[in-house]
């Protein structure tokens, strides 16, 4: 499974790209398409966004807020690479891991 390791300045967080990915494709496939959520369009978008780490880490910074995934996201450590100015605003302060 994949996960999205977030920077903020309360250490980091881990949230699965699965919840990302269909987020993503609720609004490209869903909204603007018009296909139905599980559509073959549906699954690509997410697929897509599944291999594509660009178009993850894209979505999460520029269409979405940590309130948004907040309630999801599960603290792994204490590391703090981050402060409040900085939090959320780079790709920089985003992985994508594998476990």
């Amino acid at each position: 499974m994949k996960y999205m390791i977030v920077d903020t300045p309360k250490g980091q967080y881990e949230i699965p790209l699965q919840l990302i990915a269909e987020h993503r494709a609720d609004y490209y496939a869903v909204e603007v398409d018009g296909h139905e959520k599980g559509s073959p369009e549906y699954l690509a978008e997410v697929e897509y966004a599944m291999t594509d780490s660009y178009e993850a880490k894209d979505w999460i910074l520029n269409n979405t807020d940590w309130k948004d995934w907040y309630s999801v996201a599960v603290k792994i450590n204490e590391k703090i690479n981050v402060t409040d100015a900085d939090f959320f605003t780079s790709s920089e302060n985003l992985s994508i891991i594998e476990k």
